[in-house]
């Protein structure tokens, strides 16, 4: 398996580490690699070494740990006899997973609306806005980013921390083989077929609301597994 050169600033300039706030280290460490692993700007198969992304960053070795070990649990990377890797999900892996989630997804919704708040559909309001934004401005990160959170709300809405846990940890290989691919969306279709999951959701409508998201991960394996071909 190739190995893949890790560089953590932008303009790779190494005498130049991040400079983060001493508190909450771990989390600010953990969304700073999620950031760069579904933006495309660590590549598939790098291998992760925690005294290099430490040195990168200008900080202890043990917060760079503890981020590896959150990455794993979300499925973005995985543990070998020699080492963490950044995940190379195949197109097998991708269909599998789908099927996988469609059908966690659909029960995340039924729940969420079942209890949804004014709240709740504000912010899911909000976070469709924000992946509009990313769209008008090609903003490939952005919008990454934008179809994470959102989706994640949802699942956070539905107010099952178990099964929030295991579409976490089972949607990693499906945002980081999406996002390394986006150049080749239709940008446009993919924020329509968030919008109607989001209408549907907001409106109470269960049955539109699933068909929506089928129609969602329909097109998506599609347009994904096309990519292989």
């Amino acid at each position: 398996m190739a190995q893949h050169p890790l560089t953590l600033d932008g303009d790779g300039n190494k005498n130049h580490p991040f400079k983060l706030e001493r508190t909450y280290l771990k989390d600010q460490v953990t969304d700073l690699l999620r950031d760069y692993l579904i933006g495309g700007r660590i590549a598939p198969g790098t291998k992760l070494v925690e005294r290099d992304v430490a040195e990168q960053l200008g900080i202890s070795r043990a917060p760079v740990r503890d981020a590896l070990m959150e990455l794993e649990k979300e499925g973005l990377v995985v543990s070998k006899p020699n080492g963490r890797y950044v995940i190379e999900p195949t197109g097998q892996d991708v269909k599998e997973l789908y099927q996988v989630r469609l059908v966690l997804e659909k029960l995340a919704i039924e729940l969420c609306i079942a209890q949804q708040t004014a709240e709740d559909r504000l912010a899911l309001s909000n976070k469709l806005a924000e992946m509009k934004e990313a769209v008008i401005h090609h903003d490939r990160l952005a919008f990454a980013r934008t179809d994470v959170e959102l989706h994640d709300l949802i699942w956070q809405q539905s107010g099952n921390r178990h099964l929030r846990k295991v579409l976490n940890g089972m949607s990693g290989a499906i945002f980081l083989f999406a996002a390394n691919n986006a150049d080749y969306y239709d940008w446009e279709e993919a924020y329509q077929l968030h919008e109607d999951i989001v209408r549907d959701i907001n409106a109470g409508d269960v049955a539109a609301a699933i068909h929506s998201l089928e129609r969602h991960v329909e097109k998506t394996i599609q347009r994904l597994l096309g990519l292989y071909r």
